[in-house]
């Protein structure tokens, strides 16, 4: 940089002194002497302005490399002529470029590294404005799940469900939220959770979406499982000499003799004790069968021969279950007598359901959902389920029926569970039912 304020000093000085001795020479009435000293003077100036213009176009060029991240041209002055351009000063700017150029590589090498990240979770991950609910960034979970590869600001996700933007609204940083959603045959129960950052003054909110249905009914059903085996080893304990010991009274006041009215009084409570005894022995048998599914066995079974196994079971019945047509090659990988115990109990259900109907229709059909997984659906036109109760239709010992265990949908949802599918149900009063088994 020396070297360039020389020569422009120099270049200034050397005008100066041409002007006075031109003007010395034209007071003088030298006029060529003044003449040359004029062409002097213009070859000087030229020569300044020429050096300025290059300063000039070379600080614009450097402006707009880092302007636009432009390092193709980084300034570089002529190495055949040294001399056009004031190497300190390119050089300077060279290494400027590139210690500018080496640090937005790192920031957009660590960039790309958290957003290839971002999108192999399986969370899904959105940021939005706070202030103009502009959707910034969505992972590419979050559109798998919502269905939307854009959205603009968060009202777009209602597509997804109507409730989601005036959830995400009123969703405090640091709080959670459990929203349910129902679309077609999926259902899941997704806990909302954000976070609040500010960004070059821009505040800014992050929130994570995640399905926790798998996650409860697991739970839910280890809890049931627990406690099933607790209260089965408690009460067969108690039971098993209760129901012994009023046999055997039974049995040996049958020999005494005693007055007609003592014995009537003695076999009534005798029955009495007998009947509730069997009857708790029963509901604990009715225990061990929820705690008591063997492990699966997986096999590679053809949908149509679940289908055709279990149809000739309901002979008497055979006119209302019909088999819709299933592509020839579906086939789950499951044990295959776990899973034609869930079509028998799903199929129960549907013709008690639809024996009110003067038209009973009962349906059982495959196919492949969006997710690419294979489901086998039993569909009827009964009474259908309440909303309030669909859920609890699968807690063991909850049923709707006035005869009935309530142990059927609870052992089919956990044999699903042992296959790594699902059991849900979709239904609506006074159209139906429709049962689904999702498998991996």
């Amino acid at each position: 940089m020396k070297q360039y304020s020389k020569k422009a000093i120099a270049s200034i000085l050397l005008i100066l002194v041409t002007s006075l001795a031109g003007a010395f020479l034209v007071a003088g009435k030298f006029y060529i002497s003044a003449l040359i000293a004029g062409i002097a003077l213009l070859i000087e100036s030229w020569y300044l302005l020429r050096q300025m213009e290059r300063s000039d176009r070379l600080f614009r060029q450097f402006v707009w490399s880092v302007r636009y991240s432009d390092f193709l041209s980084s300034g570089k002055a002529p190495r055949e002529n040294p001399d056009t351009l004031p190497r300190e000063l390119t050089e300077a700017m060279e290494e400027a470029l590139l210690h500018y150029k080496t640090h937005l590589q790192q920031k957009e090498s660590q960039l790309q590294y958290f957003q290839a990240l971002a999108n192999h979770i399986d969370l899904s991950v959105f940021v939005y404005s706070s202030e103009t609910a502009q959707i910034e960034w969505m992972n590419q979970a979050a559109k798998i799940q919502t269905g939307l590869n854009f959205a603009e600001t968060i009202d777009d996700l209602a597509a997804y469900h109507p409730e989601l933007p005036a959830r995400l609204r009123i969703l405090h940083p640091g709080e959670l939220s459990i929203l349910q959603v129902r679309r077609q045959e999926d259902y899941s129960q997704l806990i909302l959770s954000s976070m609040s950052f500010v960004v070059l003054n821009k505040p800014l909110t992050v929130v994570s979406m995640k399905n926790i249905r798998s996650v409860l009914e697991n739970k839910e059903t280890e809890a049931w499982q627990k406690l099933i085996r607790v209260l089965t080893h408690e009460i067969m304990n108690s039971m098993t000499p209760i129901v012994s010991l009023s046999e055997l009274l039974k049995n040996k006041q049958a020999s005494e003799e005693i007055n007609e009215e003592d014995r009537e009084e003695m076999n009534q409570a005798i029955d009495t004790i007998f009947r509730r005894s069997s009857g708790l022995v029963r509901f604990v048998e009715n225990y061990r069968k929820v705690t008591g599914i063997p492990t699966p066995i997986p096999e590679i079974i053809p949908v149509d021969s679940l289908f055709g196994n279990v149809v000739p079971l309901f002979k008497e019945e055979t006119d209302a279950i019909r088999i819709l047509p299933a592509s020839s090659h579906l086939q789950v990988i499951a044990d295959k007598t776990l899973i034609e115990q869930i079509l028998i109990n799903l199929i129960k259900n549907a013709l008690d359901a639809t024996k009110e109907c003067t038209d009973p229709q009962i349906e059982l059909s495959a196919g492949i959902n969006a997710e690419g997984k294979t489901f086998i659906q039993v569909k009827d036109n009964g009474t259908g389920i309440p909303a309030d109760v669909q859920e609890r239709i699968f807690i063991p010992f909850f049923t709707t029926k006035p005869v009935g265990s309530g142990i059927g949908l609870s052992i089919s949802r956990q044999i699903m569970y042992m296959h790594k599918g699902s059991l849900t149900v979709i239904s609506e009063v006074g159209k139906g039912s429709r049962f689904l088994l999702t498998f991996v």
